[in-house]
């Protein structure tokens, strides 16, 4: 009987989330469909680039079921050093950053080892995920009575423990992914229930900085303040192309607009992926979401958008069904980083926001991301479905 017992619990724990498995099952196709019929509009090899995908995914899918394995309490106890580690690996980025993305970026942003390329800062946004977690949970478990003098106290000490990677995203020149670990911060502050005063204050404070960012942005003033604070040119032009793209259509609103321009000629059903014809640069990366809209259309389009919101949804449940308020944390870290990333990258697709190069979950070529992103559902993976 006891020996019953403990079979049925061991198949109750390996039990895979097929609910969760589904849209990420679903979007790793589609993204090796569309990075197939996107090579084939560029000089490489559409074949090539498919196998290129596959292994990316292999890879991710591999590291994703490997940690269901990895029982929680051991991932526990090394976050304080995966987050250390993930600082030294971006530290790293001044002795061995890829010489050929920083001649075409002028940026730091890919480590080159021996060959092998990756961008630490997606490794980061794991391990920034699980160390702000176990804060909240060592917060919540030596405050008996939650009042504004603790939660300031938290939010102090969580500032002073993100500042060395701020710092390092700053000196790196990395503006979008910056914003990525501000929302994943804000929302688990939500998620642990700082107090609405704090709350209401933080949000006037944003709502201030961000009227001053818009006449920064929309003036020409403002645009001489940010050349004085050393914002760099290029990130200059992608706030004017934002701002009026049509007048540098020619120049340096050139991809903006060719994004617009496929968008807008999908219509409701599509050209179909081998009847595109409008050229979008980088549309294997930045501008993959105009390569759907244009050969799928808006019904396409919409599809990939529902795609999205369940994936988000079945993250969200899991955190929910689980017993554990660390679960529950990494849940919310991890479904609005995915937020995040997705809308700003369909919104910079479709010209309501700025381009930030920052990439569309699953779908964008570039084989860190997609690997982090299955690492980081792989902590979901771990969690019973019994729970």
């Amino acid at each position: 009987m006891l020996l019953s017992q403990r079979r049925s619990r061991h198949i109750q724990k390996q039990t895979i989330n097929y609910g969760l498995f589904l849209p990420i099952f679903l979007m790793l196709l589609l993204s090796i469909w569309l990075q197939y019929w996107v090579a084939t509009y560029e000089d490489y090899s559409a074949v090539n680039q498919a196998i290129k995908q596959m292994a990316f995914v292999l890879i991710g899918l591999a590291c994703m079921f490997s940690l269901k394995f990895i029982n929680k309490k051991i991932i526990w106890k090394l976050v304080p050093w995966l987050y250390l580690f993930s600082l030294l690996l971006m530290l790293s980025l001044y002795f061995f950053y890829d010489a050929t993305m920083y001649d075409l970026t002028n940026t730091k942003r890919w480590i080159d080892i021996a060959g092998i390329k990756f961008q630490p800062s997606e490794l980061a946004k794991i391990a920034y995920i699980l160390f702000i977690s176990k804060e909240l949970i060592k917060y919540d478990m030596r405050t008996k009575e939650k009042t504004v003098k603790t939660d300031l106290h938290l939010i102090k000490r969580l500032i002073i423990l993100s500042l060395p990677l701020y710092a390092l995203m700053f000196m790196q020149k990395d503006f979008g992914t910056s914003l990525v670990f501000v929302c994943v911060l804000g929302a688990l502050l939500i998620a642990v229930g700082i107090d609405w005063k704090i709350l209401a204050t933080l949000a006037s404070i944003l709502a201030v900085v961000g009227g001053i960012l818009i006449v920064l942005v929309f003036t020409e003033f403002g645009n001489d303040i940010l050349a004085s604070l050393h914002f760099k040119q290029y990130q200059l032009n992608r706030v004017k192309a934002w701002r009026d793209p049509f007048s540098y259509a020619d120049g340096i609103a050139y991809q903006q607009v060719q994004g617009l321009v496929a968008m807008g000629s999908g219509g409701l059903l599509g050209k179909g992926a081998s009847g595109v014809q409008v050229y979008v640069p980088v549309r294997e990366s930045d501008m993959i979401f105009t390569f759907v809209g244009e050969a799928y259309g808006f019904v396409g389009a919409s599809l990939v958008i529902i795609l999205y919101f369940y994936l988000f949804f079945q993250i969200f449940y899991a955190g929910l069904k689980s017993n554990s308020k660390f679960n529950l944390y990494i849940c919310v870290g991890i479904v609005f980083m995915l937020v995040f990333q997705t809308f700003e990258n369909i919104g910079a697709s479709i010209g309501l926001l700025p381009l930030t190069g920052i990439p569309l979950p699953f779908l964008s070529q570039g084989g860190t991301s997609l690997v982090a992103i299955l690492i980081a559902l792989g902590l979901i993976f771990e969690m019973d479905v019994y729970d």
